[in-house]
C-alpha cells in the first residue's frame, strides 16, 4: 500500500478515535453522572492542560535523543488508550473520573500538530501528500461515527462508545506504525522555534489564530453542548448523531478543495471568507427555530471550520521557516482546542447551569463576532502595508 493511501488511513481511524473521546463527551460523562458544569470543568480542564502538554509534548522531539514525531505519537496514543478503557470498564468515583478524563483528553488534544507534521514532513521531503484529502476524509469518518453511534446509543447502552473506541484505536496504533520516519527529522533540531518566537516573528499569523480562537470558543461551546440544543428543539440522541454528520461531513469536500483555493486566492483572504460563514454558522445554530435550520447552520462548518483549518495549516508551511514550522502547528492546537475550547466548555457549562441555554447563544454570538472583528482586522492592516 502507498505512503499516501497508509496516511489518508490513518487519518480515517485516528480521526474515529477521536469522535469517541470528544464527540460525545456530553453523552458519555452525562452517562457517568456528571452535571453540565462539571462536563465543562472536564473539558475546559483538559484543554486549559493542553496550552501547556502541547508544547511540551513537542519539544520532547529535540530533547530526548532518537526521539521522532511517529514515536511520541504512539507513545501518548497508547497512553489514551489505557485511560479510556479504565474509565470505561472499572467502577472510579466522579472526582478521579474527571481527572482522568482531563488527562487522556489532552494528550489526545496533543497528538493533533503532530499528525499534522507527519504529512507536512513528508511534503518538505518531496513526497506528495494531500493533506486536505487526508483531513477530510478524517472529518468525513468522524462524522460517519457521529451518526452511527448516535442512533445505535439511542436503543443501546452508552458503553459502545468503549467497545469502539478499542477497535479504532489498535488500528490507529498499527498504521502508525507501518509509517516509515521522516528524513526531515534527522536534522538536528537545537534551533527549533518556540511558541513564544513564533508570536514575535509572526505577528499577522498569531493574529489571524487569536481571531480564530474567540470564533472557534463559540463554535466549541455549540458543538459540545448540542446534545441539549438538539434535545432543547425536542430531539434526542439519534437526532443529535445526524446533527453531527453533517456537520462534520460537510468539511470534506472543503478540505480537499483547499490547496487548489490557495493557488488562486491568498490565504489571509480565504481565512475571512472563512470568518463570514462562522458568522453564519453559529449565529444559524443560535437562531435556529427548528432542527432543520439548525442542521442546515451545522453544515456551515466546512465552508467555516474545514475552510480556515485547512488554509491556517498549509499556511504554517509556506509562510514559516522550517525551524518554526512544528511550533506553528502547536500554537495552532493552542489557540484553538487549547485557549479557545477552555473559553467555550468552562464559560459555557456555567452559563447553561446558572441562566439557561439562552446564555450561552448570548456568549456564542459575542466570541464569533469579536474573533470576526480580529480578523477583517488583519486583512486590512496587510492591504494598507501593501499599499504603502
Amino acid at each position: 500500500m502507498s505512503l499516501k493511501a497508509r496516511y489518508n488511513l490513518l487519518h480515517l481511524f485516528y480521526w474515529f478515535t477521536v469522535c469517541c473521546i470528544n464527540g460525545f463527551i456530553a453523552v458519555f460523562l452525562q452517562y457517568k453522572g456528571l452535571s453540565n458544569t462539571e462536563i465543562g470543568i472536564v473539558s475546559g480542564g483538559s484543554c486549559v492542560a493542553t496550552i501547556f502538554l502541547s508544547p511540551f509534548m513537542s519539544s520532547l522531539i529535540s530533547q530526548i535523543k532518537g526521539m521522532t514525531i511517529k514515536k511520541l505519537m504512539t507513545y501518548i496514543l497508547t497512553v489514551t488508550f489505557i485511560i479510556y478503557v479504565v474509565m470505561s470498564f472499572l467502577p472510579i468515583p466522579a472526582v478521579l473520573l474527571m481527572g482522568l478524563y482531563i488527562l487522556m483528553y489532552a494528550l489526545n488534544l496533543s497528538t493533533v500538530p503532530m499528525l499534522t507534521m507527519i504529512a507536512m514532513n513528508y511534503i518538505n521531503e518531496g513526497i506528495y501528500i494531500n493533506f486536505g484529502l487526508a483531513r477530510g476524509l478524517g472529518s468525513a469518518s468522524w462524522a460517519t461515527s457521529a451518526l452511527i453511534f448516535g442512533q445505535v446509543i439511542s436503543f443501546l447502552d452508552t458503553s459502545i462508545l468503549s467497545i469502539a473506541y478499542t477497535m479504532f484505536s489498535c488500528i490507529t496504533l498499527f498504521i502508525l506504525h507501518t509509517l516509515p520516519e521522516s528524513n526531515v527529522q534527522t536534522v538536528k533540531r537545537k534551533k527549533e522555534g518556540s511558541v513564544f518566537t513564533v508570536m514575535r516573528k509572526y505577528r499577522i499569523f498569531f493574529f489571524l489564530l487569536l481571531g480564530f480562537c474567540f470564533m472557534f470558543s463559540g463554535a466549541t461551546a455549540l458543538s459540545t453542548y448540542l446534545i441539549n440544543i438538539v434535545k432543547n428543539h425536542g430531539g434526542n440522541t439519534s437526532l443529535y448523531g445526524v446533527c453531527m454528520f453533517a456537520m462534520a461531513f460537510s468539511e470534506l469536500p472543503i478540505m480537499i478543495m483547499v490547496p487548489r483555493l490557495m493557488k488562486k486566492i491568498d490565504s489571509v483572504t480565504l481565512i475571512v471568507v472563512a470568518s463570514v460563514f462562522y458568522i453564519l454558522r453559529n449565529y444559524t445554530i443560535g437562531l435556529s427555530p427548528n432542527l432543520v435550520i439548525l442542521i442546515i447552520g451545522m453544515m456551515f462548518q466546512g465552508l467555516s471550520y474545514g475552510l480556515f483549518t485547512g488554509v491556517i495549516t498549509y499556511y504554517v508551511t509556506y509562510k514559516l521557516e522550517t525551524q518554526d514550522q512544528m511550533a506553528g502547528q502547536t500554537m495552532i492546537g493552542m489557540m484553538t482546542s487549547g485557549i479557545g475550547s477552555t473559553l467555550g466548555n468552562v464559560l459555557g457549562g456555567i452559563l447553561q447551569d446558572t441562566f439557561g441555554l439562552n446564555s450561552l447563544f448570548l456568549f456564542v454570538y459575542g466570541m464569533t463576532a469579536f474573533g470576526a472583528f480580529i480578523i477583517f482586522g488583519c486583512k486590512f492592516l496587510g492591504n494598507k502595508k501593501k499599499k504603502s
